[in-house]
């Protein structure tokens, strides 16, 4: 292979782009695929799932689609893979337009929301709690309440974890973590 060839046109001709999940459990799979990834596990095409989500991502900003959320936080997750865990500065450089792209396209969108996640600063830490977050937003079935036991029983497993606490004072709930000012808060700051 050429050296010069980008990650991201190897990739584009090698498979057709795949379908976006349909049901909550499609998503859950890509969820744990993303995680698989996020945590160093995953035994697939790590770079080439970053670059497909990326595609979605894009995809779905262009045309307001529903997934954009998923998509923005799941690339926020995995996104690091390609920078980090095995750089490629061509697809480092993608995963950043795709994301700078997100800001530009969602940062000026209306909000009632006195906060949001991104306030707090880039991504870090709180990425491994991305998982439940993209779980609950990928169950739009499940009501509130159901969300706040399932945060119950995460506080009870680490009580000191501040994160789980802010969701019990309302802060991160699903309309907070869609609302397109926080997606474009956390693409800005993954993106710069």
């Amino acid at each position: 292979m050429d050296s010069t060839e980008s990650l991201d046109g190897r990739y584009d001709d090698a498979a057709a782009p795949t379908a976006a999940p349909a049901t909550p459990a499609e998503w859950d799979a890509l969820i744990g695929e993303w995680d698989e990834i996020h945590h160093g596990y995953h035994l697939g095409d790590a770079p080439a799932a970053v670059l497909e989500c990326a595609r979605h991502l894009e995809a779905s900003v262009a045309t307001g689609g529903p997934e954009t959320a998923l998509w923005t936080l799941g690339l926020l997750l995995i996104g690091p893979y390609v920078v980090y865990a095995r750089p490629d500065a061509t697809a480092e450089a993608r995963v950043r337009d795709v994301l700078a792209g997100v800001g530009r396209a969602l940062g000026d969108a209306p909000c009632d929301h006195p906060a949001h996640p991104c306030d707090d600063g880039p991504p870090g830490s709180e990425l491994d709690a991305f998982r439940r977050v993209l779980e609950m937003l990928a169950h739009p079935e499940r009501d509130p309440a159901h969300e706040t036991e399932v945060a119950a029983e995460k506080a009870e497993e680490d009580p000191d974890d501040e994160w789980l606490a802010s969701w019990y004072e309302g802060r991160l709930t699903r309309d907070v973590w869609a609302c397109p000012q926080n997606l474009a808060g956390l693409a800005r700051s993954f993106a710069s």
